[in-house]
């Protein structure tokens, strides 16, 4: 087995960004090369970001820094007062002159915050190509701003031109002014993630983001309606693009459900998520190119599924349902013949899972968040799986250490990594 001083420092990234801070901190007392990984230019590109609060940004020029950061968050929350606040949100740029992402927080919605940002568009979003922003705001196309005796159109400040190299886009949207604004940005994006917590979901579907590669929505607080069925077919049948979809909603319509598993067969990845109610994956066999399924629900059928390219599969419900879920054709899972990994997230096991033909495809299996769970019932279905190399449980309830190294005896060939459950 190679060392870790053996080992390339991507693998070791890899390792670090799994780990809690205080294991980041043991494991940077023990060995003087994880202090490396993590001051590493690659790793702080991709992970770190520099947060700047209302009052830090009083002060933000008068600082010195010694490190060029590309992630910034800011939370905003209140109203910007003086010019020190213009003057450090000015000098933006010229401190962080390759701004790559930013995270903008606003507790309470304010147009001087958003003109000060936006009024330096040369140079401020010049470069960003990642935008989070979570606001309640109301910002019509043609309100008009005052400032030092100055009035500026909101509808001549394009986002086109502010933000040119803006391809991810995080927006919860809960006014028709976030609507309007995501419908200036929306042909450049790749990647969109939108939280829709109001009526204006409905205009969501009047877009045609036909050069999304990725989508994200999320509605769980209102379930679909009638009247909204044709109007949703028809904005994903414009997706001609998109590889990976994720859906959250509170319950799914079979038939909507299924006219998007016809509409786009060129998804590779897929997420389907529920609050309510069974998630009938027969509906989504024309899938034939899917690679990755996650699938939370409180009832799970996986009858007549087949899709023949699937190498990643998880099933469950979310951390914060205690209801255990059901999973219905558990026999499926043997017919997937490229199927590598599976997750499974407080899933009921079959009492019938020993006459199971086994499936001699499966290499890693982990299991999550299981209220209670035997050590007998893991080894059965490990056991189905003949080739699993690599096995994790993590806080499961009824799972301990003296389980754990009973299981490791009782299965030799397979690694075990361990998360204890915390009893708070």
């Amino acid at each position: 087995m190679a060392s870790i001083n053996q080992m390339p420092t991507e693998i070791l990234e890899m390792i670090f960004n799994q780990l809690d801070f205080k294991s980041r901190l043991n494991a940077t007392l023990v060995c003087q090369r994880w202090n490396a990984v993590a001051m590493s230019e690659r790793f702080t590109k991709r992970k770190v970001f520099f947060k700047i609060d209302s009052n830090s940004v009083l002060t933000l020029h008068k600082h010195t820094f010694h490190r060029s950061y590309q992630n910034l968050l800011l939370k905003l929350d209140d109203s910007p007062e003086g010019k020190d606040t213009t003057k450090g949100l000015r000098l933006l740029t010229t401190i962080f002159p390759t701004i790559a992402s930013i995270k903008l927080e606003m507790a309470v919605w304010s147009d001087q915050w958003w003109y000060s940002l936006m009024k330096n568009h040369n140079a401020c979003f010049l470069t960003v190509d990642t935008l989070h922003l979570t606001a309640n705001y109301n910002l019509p196309r043609t309100e008009h701003l005052k400032e030092n005796n100055r009035h500026y159109r909101m509808s001549s400040l394009r986002t086109s031109v502010l933000a040119p190299e803006l391809r991810k886009l995080y927006l919860a949207v809960n006014t028709m002014g976030k609507m309007h604004m995501l419908q200036d940005v929306l042909y450049q994006l790749h990647t969109l993630e939108i939280v829709l917590t109001s009526y204006v979901y409905l205009h969501f579907y009047n877009f045609k983001p036909i050069n999304l590669r990725a989508l994200s929505i999320d509605r769980r607080h209102k379930g679909m309606v009638q009247h909204e069925r044709e109007p949703s077919v028809i904005f994903f049948g414009q997706l001609v693009n998109l590889r990976r979809l994720e859906l959250k909603v509170k319950f799914f319509d079979s038939y909507v459900l299924n006219k998007i598993a016809e509409m786009l067969p060129q998804l590779v990845e897929l997420s389907l998520e529920a609050c309510e109610g069974m998630i009938d994956l027969s509906l989504i066999g024309n899938l034939s190119r899917l690679e990755r399924l996650r699938v939370i629900a409180g009832s799970i059928d996986l009858t007549n599924l087949y899709l023949p390219l699937l190498r990643t599969l998880c099933l469950g419900t979310a951390p914060e349902n205690y209801v255990t879920p059901k999973l219905e054709g558990i026999e499926t899972l043997m017919r997937f013949p490229s199927l590598q990994s599976l997750t499974l997230v407080n899933i009921r096991f079959n009492s019938d899972i020993q006459k199971l033909t086994p499936s001699y495809s499966l290499q890693n299996m982990i299991l999550l968040n299981y209220r209670q769970l035997k050590d007998v019932h893991v080894l059965k279905l490990v056991k189905r799986f003949p080739v699993v190399r690599w096995l994790r449980i993590s806080h499961c309830y009824g799972i301990y250490r003296p389980e754990i190294e009973k299981l490791k005896r009782l299965l030799p060939k397979v690694a075990i990594a361990f998360d204890e459950v915390k009893v708070i």
